[in-house]
C-alpha cells in the first residue's frame, strides 16, 4: 500500500510541476489516415467507352485495377493482405483502383471508403455488367495491372482470386521498370 501511494505522489508531484530526478519520453504512434477518394466516369459509357476512359485516369502511371464488391469475402480478405505492401507501393507512384458496382450497396461502400487507400469507382448496373462482360471476368476478386502507357501488364479477370503479394509485387515492379 505504501508503494502505491509513493507513486502516487509521484506522479502527482510530476504533474503539478514540482522538480523530477527523472524524464520519461512518451511516444504516441497513430497510422496515418487512409486516403479514399471517390471518382466518377460519365453514366452513358459503357463497354470499350468506359474501359478506355478509365484506363485514362491513370495514364503515365502504373495503374492496379481491382474488382470487387463489398459483399464478397475473399475480395475483403485480399484487400487486408495487400495492405500490406501498398504504402511501399504508393511511395513508388503505383495507383491503386477500386471499381464495384450496384451490388456493392451504397451505405456499405461508402462506410468501407476510408479503410481503403485508393481511388474507388461505384459503377451503374449496365456499367458493371458490360465491363464484366467485356474483360471476361468471372469471378471477383479480379485484378488488371496497368503499364504507364495504358497497356495491360498483367490480369487475371478470367480466373478471379488473389494471386498474393509475392507475385503482385513482381508484377508491379516489372511495369515500374518499364
Amino acid at each position: 500500500m505504501k508503494k502505491i501511494l509513493l507513486l502516487f505522489v509521484a506522479l502527482l508531484a510530476l504533474g503539478t510541476g514540482a522538480k523530477a530526478t527523472s524524464t520519461a519520453t512518451v511516444s504516441i504512434s497513430t497510422p496515418a489516415p487512409q486516403k479514399a477518394v471517390v471518382k466518377t466516369l460519365p453514366a452513358n459509357l459503357v463497354g470499350e467507352k468506359l474501359l478506355a476512359a478509365l484506363k485514362a485516369n491513370y495514364k503515365g502511371r502504373v495503374a492496379l485495377i481491382d474488382f470487387w464488391a463489398t459483399w464478397c469475402g475473399p475480395c475483403r480478405v485480399a484487400m487486408k493482405e495487400i495492405d500490406k505492401i501498398k504504402p511501399t507501393y504508393i511511395d513508388k507512384g503505383v495507383a491503386f483502383v477500386y471499381v464495384t458496382g450496384e451490388t456493392s450497396p451504397l451505405t456499405t461502400w461508402q462506410e468501407m471508403l476510408p479503410g481503403i487507400d485508393g481511388d474507388h469507382y461505384r459503377l451503374t448496373k449496365t456499367q458493371w455488367e458490360s465491363l464484366g462482360k467485356l474483360l471476361s471476368i468471372n469471378g471477383i476478386p479480379a485484378y488488371m495491372l496497368l503499364n504507364k502507357d495504358g497497356s495491360t501488364a498483367y490480369d487475371n479477370l478470367t480466373e478471379g482470386g488473389y494471386p498474393g503479394n509475392d507475385f503482385i509485387e513482381v508484377k508491379l515492379d516489372a511495369a515500374l521498370a518499364k
